[in-house]
């Protein structure tokens, strides 16, 4: 029986597209297996390139931070603000990150000059407190700064904050520098009602000085150093904080803050073995611990540009080991010296008054005598011309 027409009708279109098919799939198959071929050759040398790249840029990241942490800044910063220190993070020994640090311009510099000299003189009577009493008197933008220099000084005679009367007269002869709200104090004379006398401090920078400092009268230095064996640095520009000076939050600074330029020597205060570097960094930047169990204290260096120490060696009294920065939690380039006790209690030393620090005050040399009396002179000249020197005698 032949088929019907209708399906003999439908046998060959059937064959027809059964063959255009298969050849279709097949192209495309071919297609497929070659796209996939291009794709994986060409893949594979990408990701070599991108490998490549990917380390030349980690190595330009590498080389721009190593080279931003041992660059020296080219300006120091207004010291009013010391360094607040968070608590270390223990057992972390690596240096993971270190973020880029901007330096301010100085406020209280002792030595450049300007080309054309700005000196103005002040008096104050004390009310309240002293940064009240300076506010009272000055643009509140450039107060807390100015008054904070002043502390800095007044604290190496008095508790700035216990012993300061309402009635005491404060005299001041300063220097506004050219940028907005920067000073430099020449000479302060304070008649202190608590101490029934009037102290002074006046800057000088002698003839063998890498740096002035400020002297009485008699030219005894007002502030202490410590003696050269013992001093984690000899060559700084002045202290701007002591341990237990107020810090914003609940805890006092627990360090001496020297203001020195970025690269200055750090050395070991007493032999001892280190016991951690550059832990905590975002806070105490690089940084080292040494142990001293004759001592019976542990000290601290933070904010360094160079650690040249590791975790285990042993230190002589004096020794190099590490080199000031300004890197960490800081406002401007300085080290922070820290004195603790070993025991639970983590006592904190003023390491002017520690048992084992020897401190003394500088001298003006005898032949600079005449000198530094000369400036002194020129310093109650500018009082007096504005009829200031004669009321805090007189008082």
């Amino acid at each position: 029986m032949e088929p019907s027409p209708f399906l003999k009708n439908q046998e060959m279109p059937l064959k027809k597209s059964f063959s255009l098919r298969t050849l279709f799939n097949l192209f495309f198959v071919i297609s497929l297996g070659l796209n996939a071929y291009f794709l994986v050759v060409q893949g594979r040398a990408s990701s070599v390139d991108v490998t490549y790249a990917t380390g030349l840029e980690e190595g330009k990241s590498v080389n721009v931070q190593m080279a931003s942490l041992n660059s020296k800044p080219i300006d120091d910063s207004d010291m009013a603000t010391s360094v607040h220190e968070e608590e270390p993070i223990p057992g972390s020994e690596q240096v993971d990150e270190v973020p880029a640090y901007e330096v301010e311009q100085v406020s209280f510099d002792s030595s450049a000059q300007p080309a054309g000299r700005n000196i103005q003189t002040l008096q104050l009577k004390v009310r309240n407190s002293l940064n009240y009493t300076v506010c009272r008197e000055m643009a509140k933008s450039e107060c807390g700064s100015f008054a904070a220099h002043l502390a800095r000084l007044l604290a190496w005679f008095l508790d700035v904050n216990r012993n300061m009367r309402n009635g005491d007269v404060l005299n001041v002869v300063y220097e506004r520098l050219d940028n907005e709200g920067q000073f430099k104090v020449l000479q302060l004379t304070y008649k202190s009602g608590y101490l029934r006398k009037t102290l002074d401090a006046n800057y000088y920078k002698g003839t063998g000085m890498k740096y002035g400092g400020y002297f009485d009268r008699d030219g005894k230095e007002i502030a202490q150093r410590i003696e050269d064996q013992q001093t984690p640095i000899a060559e700084y520009i002045e202290i701007t904080s002591l341990p237990g000076d107020f810090r914003k939050g609940r805890r006092g600074h627990s360090g001496t803050d020297f203001k020195a330029e970025v690269g200055t020597p750090i050395r070991a205060s007493f032999g001892g073995r280190v016991l951690r570097t550059s832990w905590n960094v975002r806070v105490n930047g690089y940084c080292i611990e040494l142990d001293h169990p004759k001592e019976g204290v542990i000290t601290r260096y933070l904010h360094l540009s160079r650690v040249l120490v590791k975790r285990g060696q042993y230190v002589k009294q004096g020794e190099v080991i590490a080199e000031s920065g300004n890197t960490g939690r800081t406002f401007a380039p300085h080290l922070h010296y820290e004195v603790r006790s070993r025991d639970k209690k983590k006592t904190v030393y003023n390491p002017f008054n520690f048992k084992y620090h020897t401190s003394y005050h500088r001298n003006i040399p005898s032949q600079e005598d005449k000198e530094f009396q000369d400036v002194v002179s020129a310093y109650d000249a500018l009082l007096q011309n504005n009829g200031i020197g004669e009321k805090i005698q007189a008082g």
